[in-house]
């Protein structure tokens, strides 16, 4: 991993790059940054490169990555943007290598899958979709419970405000600014007339209930993680506001629980028209479906058919 540092104007640019020796397997970042695993919120695009913050014992930086080199033989090169000296690139990989998965072997993953014929023409028409992972599962749990009966747009509108109201702020030098989602504590003295302002309608007081919730019964997440899969969705269902999708899109997206598999329209019209599925089955039985073909790896299937149901018109 090579290192450079620099000046660019008011803040320190430190570049380094993780080369295809270090991702496990293919890579297409752009792929997997628009396939709705995140929002616009989460990471903005600027061209070729992507955006987003993060914090650190040292306070708060920019990055930006890009991707370089082909799918097959990926290079991630990586621009931390910061007010002061940053010498721990490893924390900054680390992160990114949990968030896009580069340490899972993807080549194993299309083995597993491709035993089924027609998940494997799936992956192989997305090969290098990645899936993702919240780094903070807060922020999963509040983007996911805002996003039922809602649009991609509107929920990165609701998702948007509240950063504007809440969160931090950090300019780049070309005057691109990006804000941090709010911690689960920034909410907990909030009232309903502060949310509505921010723009989230009826869904500010499934949130409101949500906070003050999590502010008397807060989520052991670590916890979570160990608990068998139905035990850690039945504790999420505890939440006001969570149903199956939503505690099923926490656990793959939120804590890498990869046997699980949320399911939503697009997933299920992916479902039905590929394997000749009765549409008028129920989540469960679609989820059993899924688990009793690929166990474990089910939820790596999920983007895949989410970016096949959103192109293929039905």
């Amino acid at each position: 991993m090579s290192l450079k540092s620099y000046s660019m104007l008011r803040k320190m640019v430190v570049e380094f790059y993780i080369s295809s020796r270090k991702i496990q397997g293919p890579l297409n970042l752009k792929l997997t940054m628009e396939s709705e695993q995140f929002t616009n919120s989460n990471w903005r695009r600027l061209q070729d490169n992507y955006r987003t913050l993060m914090k650190t014992e040292e306070g708060l930086i920019g990055l930006e990555v890009r991707q370089e080199g082909s799918v097959e033989k990926p290079k991630l090169c990586v621009k931390i943007y910061c007010t002061k000296r940053f010498d721990d690139v490893n924390f900054v990989k680390a992160r990114l290598v949990r968030e896009f998965g580069l340490d899972h072997n993807l080549e194993s993953v299309y083995r597993e899958l491709g035993e089924d014929p027609i998940a494997k023409k799936i992956v192989n028409q997305y090969r290098g979709l990645r899936l993702v992972r919240y780094i903070d599962p807060e922020e999963c749990l509040i983007t996911y419970h805002l996003s039922t009966n809602t649009t991609i747009q509107r929920l990165e509108q609701m998702l948007e405000s509240l950063k504007k109201r809440f969160g931090e702020t950090f300019k780049f030098d070309d005057g691109f600014v990006l804000k941090t989602f709010p911690k689960i504590q920034n909410l907990f003295d909030v009232n309903l007339k502060t949310l509505e302002n921010c723009k989230l309608g009826y869904k500010s007081k499934f949130l409101l209930e949500l906070v003050n919730f999590l502010r008397q019964n807060p989520i052991d997440w670590e916890k979570l993680k160990n608990l068998s899969i139905d035990e850690a969705r039945k504790m999420l269902m505890k939440l006001p506001g969570v149903g199956l999708k939503v505690a099923d899109a926490v656990l793959l997206y939120g804590l890498g629980r990869t046997e699980t598999f949320p399911i939503d329209i697009w997933v299920r019209r992916a479902l039905v028209r590929l394997y000749g599925l009765n549409s008028n089955l129920s989540y469960q039985q679609l989820q059993k479906f899924v688990k009793e073909k690929f166990g474990e790896y089910s939820g790596y299937l999920a983007p895949y058919l989410f970016c096949f149901g959103r192109s293929k018109p039905f």
